[in-house]
């Protein structure tokens, strides 16, 4: 087969992209209708296309977002979405022509996404950088201890298009605040939302701090359950507060929203603090840990640039990258910050190995425990354990 094509798509090319990348999930073409609400979805972003005799046999979309990393900087990056391959142009190198075009077309130092399956991504270079976990909630036992903290007021919001108009700017005000937190742009954030509150019915809780600042938002929606006289399930598919206090009101309203039996969140951080306020932690079970943001270093340098270290002395790391072979080199990171270094290596790190470490989620000594990292010298083992570390831990929280 001919090497594909990767061309940069115009916009009377991106229903087309769409309806492809739909037919990879096996979903029917969108409809007129759902297609003006999603065209907005594809502005503030750069949508390749992979074409073969002409014809479009692939498709990705890499969206202008920021990235909270350790130290506080927000980095731009690019959020890979809506990638797909034609079913009968698979295993011919039509994906890694666009992601090669896709990185090396990047002015972001960074890039992220959310893989379907766990073996794509790695051999371009992405890393595991952030995890979450899938929280289940016995309604009937659990309440907030007598001294969880309290203050401000939760309003419910069911219209839709208050739901519209206030979902996708509480996403970009609270999101991006964690360490992992991103920011993506507003026509995706609308789009997302809007589609929720067309195939449903999304409900909305915001907190409110009492110097009226709305500090804190759960979107969540409820079912039936099977079986179950008036039992319903609520399903918590964000969650963000700036803050302890307005975490623990979200949730003290949440927990008492009347005929539900069951409360899911999907999505939530490894270290949230749900079993902590509840008074009965056993009500609270972790149904699953799962990746969530596969991180890329597109630009090795500037990316280590960007962040802060921790330690009081630096380890000279040699990177490796197969696929965009301009980043190897040795590099001196500490608390100084980070540089190219004509140091001898202490450690040899793959760039998956080192996105998986940039967000401080895992321990660079626990990556050489699997084989992941190659040591040179074993004393610099639990120095750059130090270097990468931080707090608290890494969590997005935010699906694209």
């Amino acid at each position: 087969m001919e090497e594909p094509d990767i061309r940069l798509l115009a916009s009377e090319q991106l229903r087309a992209a769409n309806g492809l990348f739909r037919a990879a999930l096996h979903v029917a073409p969108i409809s007129d209708e759902d297609w003006q609400l999603a065209q907005r979805s594809y502005e503030d972003a750069d949508t390749l296309g992979a074409f073969v005799d002409g014809r479009m046999v692939g498709t990705a979309v890499g969206l202008h977002g920021r990235l909270r990393v350790p130290g506080g900087a927000l980095v731009p990056m690019q959020a890979v979405s809506r990638v797909g391959v034609r079913a009968d142009h698979t295993r011919r190198g039509v994906l890694t022509a666009l992601m090669r075009a896709q990185l090396t077309g990047s002015t972001a130092p960074v890039a992220t996404l959310r893989a379907s399956e766990g073996v794509i991504y790695r051999r371009f270079g992405y890393g595991v950088a952030t995890r979450f976990q899938r929280v289940v909630v016995d309604r009937g036992r659990a309440v907030l201890h007598a001294d969880a903290p309290a203050g401000g007021r939760v309003r419910e919001i069911t219209d839709s298009e208050e739901l519209v108009s206030t979902v996708p700017r509480l996403q970009h005000a609270l999101a991006g605040e964690h360490l992992g937190g991103i920011q993506l742009p507003q026509g995706f954030r609308d789009f997302i939302v809007r589609r929720a509150a067309k195939e449903g019915f999304p409900r909305c809780a915001v907190h409110t701090a009492a110097d009226g600042t709305e500090n804190a938002f759960a979107v969540y929606t409820v079912s039936t359950l099977d079986g179950a006289d008036f039992g319903h399930e609520m399903k918590i598919t964000n969650l963000f507060a700036a803050d302890g206090t307005a975490l623990a009101e979200l949730w003290r309203y949440l927990l008492g929203v009347d005929l539900v039996h069951r409360i899911s969140y999907e999505g939530g951080p490894l270290d949230q603090p749900l079993t902590l306020l509840l008074a009965d932690s056993r009500a609270c079970a972790v149904d699953r840990v799962s990746d969530e943001t596969w991180l890329r270093l597109v630009d090795v340098p500037a990316a280590l640039a960007a962040r802060t270290y921790g330690g009081t002395e630096p380890v000279v790391v040699a990177v490796t990258d197969r696929f965009l072979p301009g980043n190897e080199g040795r590099y001196l990171v500490g608390p100084d910050g980070a540089e190219r270094t004509g140091r001898a290596a202490q450690l040899v790190l793959p760039v998956d190995a080192l996105a998986a470490a940039y967000l401080g989620d895992v321990p660079v000594s626990a990556l050489a425990a699997a084989g992941r990292v190659g040591v040179l010298d074993p004393a610099a083992l639990p120095r750059a354990d130090t270097v990468f570390a931080s707090k608290p831990r890494a969590w997005c929280g935010t699906y694209f």
